[in-house]
């Protein structure tokens, strides 16, 4: 039996792995699509249109912000992936009214980036 047990806790953690792989919902930025119509010098950008799920609020955070600090203007728990944004990036957050969905980070070769409101 004693030889059984690692057996059993990689067939317990592979099937743990293929349900989170199978129900969990991935929230994608399509960073690709973003750069290019940056690179071809878009200003304003629908960011609807490089999403694939819906958010509630959007906020670009620029350089030396910390993930505190992202917490406090989302007024949201940003949880693991937050990360502190260095000084050559900008990090774009998407969350709905309770969690941080996805985020982007950007390079600030392009310029600084700001949210504005439809």
């Amino acid at each position: 039996m004693k030889k059984n047990i690692p057996l059993i806790l990689v067939v317990s953690l592979l099937c743990g792995l293929l349900y989170w792989a199978l129900t969990a919902q991935q929230y994608t930025v399509s960073k690709g699509k973003l750069i290019d119509l940056l690179e071809q010098g878009e200003t304003v950008i629908d960011l609807t249109k490089v999403t694939n799920f819906e958010w509630t609020q959007v906020d670009a955070f620029g350089p030396y912000t910390t993930t505190e600090m992202m917490e406090e203007a989302l007024g949201i728990s940003i949880g693991f992936g937050g990360g502190e944004v260095l000084e050559s990036n900008f990090k774009i957050v998407f969350a709905n009214d309770e969690k941080k969905l996805s985020s982007i980070t950007l390079s600030r070769e392009y310029g600084d980036y700001s949210v504005k409101d439809n």
